[in-house]
């Protein structure tokens, strides 16, 4: 064996070099043998493991208790027992947090649900004892209840339909909805139903003689507080029932036709016009003007052309002798004129009685042509004017002037 250190030649056996002292072998290692299995260190489970196990143990509780209040809370079968306690206690709040809502329209929220039914159920609370709950049908998306109940000294049933909503039931809706409902109002009115104001967001779907029509899509209840206001009408209130059949393919309700007094500055407005008006109309027929030629029927609704011109040409023709040779009025003069301005019962028109005093003269032709004879007289007279309100205008709507006194 060499010495590692100045290399000298020395026994195998040497434990130090020869020359040197250097040791030229080292302590041996223990040998382990192939055959034997060194065991390893256990440890115990970790920090982040032990917080795992109490996550999956939080989220298992979590579930069980979820589907225990789910089924206790939220099962189609405990809505509708919560419906049908808080209808017969007339809890209107509770009831409407039971309702199926798809539509977020404003006719549809808690607070016009509650005035609705304020209206149109009876707010005497019953005293009701639920007796039984069965279900009569029933899937995923839909179920049915039957409520078997008591008041007082007699029993009966009802049935409530209900729908998945989510995660949720909910009551079906349709026994409390009205579809397509119609209000009827003057032209120009503002109009609240149950304190929405409709006018607001939306126009009238007719307008027609005089009438503004505006169409819901869906509202609460049949019975609705209806409120006019505007420019030329008195404040008006009005509490309507309408009738609806859900059967109906239509879906079309009884519109509400609500006929609210014009103020008292509109009244004198049309009066001062129907004034003039019959000043103007009376010239006209004496001069012999066709209707064409008057200024004041070129805003005659067509609809009333034919009455109107009925009224004047007979007026113009033969009161007035146009189309009488024999026959002419050369004069017709009211006195003390007395106006008085009114709305119709049966169309919503203004009419203007003009009472008075009345001078007349005319001119008459003998029979066999040879003189003319002249009359002059006097009478108490009533003409009257009818005017209708279009998109804001005053347009005339009828006449009836009676002079049968002057020949």
């Amino acid at each position: 064996m060499f010495c590692p250190e100045c290399g000298t030649n020395n026994d195998d056996n040497a434990a130090f070099c020869c020359n040197c002292g250097t040791p030229l072998q080292t302590a041996a290692k223990p040998q382990i043998s192939p055959d034997i299995t060194v065991p390893e260190k256990k440890e115990g489970l970790s920090t982040g493991d032990k917080l795992l196990l109490i996550e999956l143990a939080a989220a298992l509780l979590s579930i069980i208790i979820f589907v225990v209040v789910y089924n206790t809370q939220f099962s189609a079968k405990s809505i509708a027992e919560k419906y049908a306690e808080a209808a017969f206690k007339r809890d209107w709040n509770s009831v409407y947090d039971t309702l199926y809502i798809d539509n977020s329209s404003e006719f549809l929220t808690k607070k016009a649900f509650i005035t609705a039914q304020s209206m149109n159920a009876s707010q005497e609370k019953q005293r009701v004892r639920i007796k039984k709950i069965k279900k009569l049908t029933g899937g995923f998306t839909s179920q049915a209840y039957r409520v078997s109940y008591r008041v007082e000294d007699y029993s009966d049933t009802m049935t409530i339909e209900l729908k998945r909503k989510g995660l949720s039931w909910k009551v079906d809706t349709d026994e409390y909805l009205s579809k397509n409902y119609m209000v009827t109002v003057p032209s120009g009115a503002d109009v609240t139903v149950d304190k929405i104001d409709i006018t607001k967001d939306i126009k009238p779907s007719t307008k027609k003689d005089g009438y503004d029509t505006y169409e819901i899509p869906v509202v609460f209840g049949s019975t609705h507080y209806i409120e006019l206001s505007g420019d030329e009408l008195e404040p008006h209130a009005q509490c309507l029932t309408f009738y609806y059949d859900k059967e109906d393919d239509t879906g079309n309700v009884t519109r509400s036709i609500i006929n609210a007094p014009y103020n008292e500055k509109t009244l004198n407005k049309v009066m001062k016009q129907a004034s003039k008006d019959l000043e103007a109309i009376l010239k006209s027929a004496s001069e012999n003007k066709r209707m064409s030629e008057v200024d004041i029927f070129d805003n005659v609704e067509d609809g009333r052309l034919g009455i109107i011109s009925e009224a004047y040409e007979r007026l113009r023709n033969d009161t007035f002798g146009n189309a009488d040779s024999s026959y002419t009025l050369t004069k017709y003069q009211i006195t003390n004129g007395e106006l008085n301005g009114y709305m119709t019962s049966y169309e919503h028109v203004v009419q203007v009685d003009i009472k008075g005093n009345y001078k007349f003269e005319n001119e008459s032709l003998s029979y066999d042509r040879s003189r003319t004879t002249t009359d002059n007289g006097d009478g108490t007279c009533t003409h009257s004017l009818q005017y209708m309100n279009i998109d804001g205008e005053w347009i005339l709507f009828d006449m009836d002037l009676d002079m049968s006194g002057v020949y």
